[in-house]
């Protein structure tokens, strides 16, 4: 009985041996040949929500792709905001290098539609143009914000069309990283810098095409026009826009005259400092004079012309600013309005004098 026993034990134990053989080998088929189940994706990220994608929603449709023609021919291409929809017409603001040198433009919309626009009018010295779309678009336009308000290190993005159509309402994120930069720029490519333009700083990427799009604020607002980058391999990361509070007084003579009109003085003049020795001598200028602005010729019957002023005398300051080159007078020059009364400070032989221009 007892060798029975044994036996039926011996007999149960190679049952449970060859069973888990058997589930081993079952496994390993399994895994070479068995098609896995499928795989449960948790939705998390593609449903990942946060304040700047709802920033981009609200504002990339404001957006616009802008493509500069030239004889029917595609000249160029740079971004612009909806800046007025209303009754039908719908107004884009660009930058003035934007539609430089084109005769026809297409303005691309965020929706895909490309409808042809009218120049109403643009100023190379603010880099800024408008254009005019008459369309019943659905677009709300952009909300200005204050810009002197703006502070450094505030976030914003940048949306526009950098490198064509191909990558339009591409979105960069950076801050404002300074206020009331003075950027050199040369007006006419002779290689020499005539004309400082006011702008704010960002590090958001902005790159060729961006030209003409939106610098917005964290309120949706915008703040800027992307305008220009230094492009250096010693440098990343510094673009510039201008600020809204400088393109709302250019952009509103275009919308009711379609120019910019800007005072004269009535003289040709230059800079001290770009003149050479034999300049200097012939003109009698002391060597030690390295500031300021020789007017080498007046306009007859201008307002330099009923002031008095002649040749040769050496503009030293505008309304009690020093003035130390002809970029210093312009500057000036330009924030006053056609009628305003302004006080010039120069040197006639060696005299220091003063006299009060009426700007026409």
């Amino acid at each position: 009985m007892k060798n029975n026993k044994f036996i039926s034990l011996i007999v149960f134990a190679l049952v449970l041996s060859n069973l888990y053989l058997f589930s081993i080998v079952l496994q390993k088929e399994n895994s070479q040949g068995e098609t896995p189940k499928e795989t449960t994706v948790n939705k998390v990220v593609t449903e990942f929500d946060t304040s700047i994608t709802k920033l981009v929603e609200e504002t990339q449709n404001k957006v616009v792709s802008i493509i500069t023609q030239k004889h029917s021919q595609n000249a160029g291409s740079g971004s612009g905001i909806v800046y007025k929809n209303k009754d039908g017409k719908i107004l884009i603001v660009t930058n003035h290098h934007v539609i430089d040198g084109g005769d026809s433009y297409i303005v691309r919309f965020a929706n895909g539609e490309e409808i042809e626009a009218t120049l109403l009018g643009s100023d190379q010295y603010t880099d800024l143009a408008l254009l005019e779309v008459k369309a019943d678009l659905d677009i709300e336009p952009f909300e200005l914000g204050d810009s002197a308000l703006s502070k450094v290190g505030e976030f914003v993005i940048a949306i526009g069309s950098p490198l064509g159509v191909e990558f339009e309402n591409s979105v960069t994120f950076g801050i404002i990283s300074g206020k009331n930069r003075m950027v050199p720029v040369d007006l006419n490519n002779d290689g020499i810098s005539d004309w400082d333009m006011h702008v704010l700083q960002t590090d958001a990427a902005i790159n060729p095409g961006n030209s003409g799009g939106a610098l917005v604020n964290m309120a949706g607002e915008l703040v800027g026009i992307n305008s220009m980058k230094f492009s250096s391999d010693s440098v990343e990361g510094m673009g510039f826009s201008i600020p809204v509070n400088e393109m709302i007084p250019i952009i509103k003579q275009i919308e009711e005259t379609g120019k910019v009109v800007y005072p004269i003085i009535g003289i040709s003049a230059v800079s001290i400092k770009d003149l050479n020795g034999f300049q200097k001598v012939n003109q009698n200028i002391p060597n030690d004079v390295t500031d300021g602005v020789l007017i080498v010729e007046i306009t007859k019957d201008s307002p330099a012309d009923k002031a008095k002023l002649e040749s040769g005398d050496i503009m030293t300051s505008y309304n009690g600013e020093s003035v130390k080159d002809f970029k210093d007078f312009r500057r000036n020059l330009y924030k006053n309005k056609v009628g305003d009364s302004v006080k010039l400070g120069f040197i006639r032989d060696g005299q220091e004098m003063e006299v009060d221009v009426i700007l026409e």
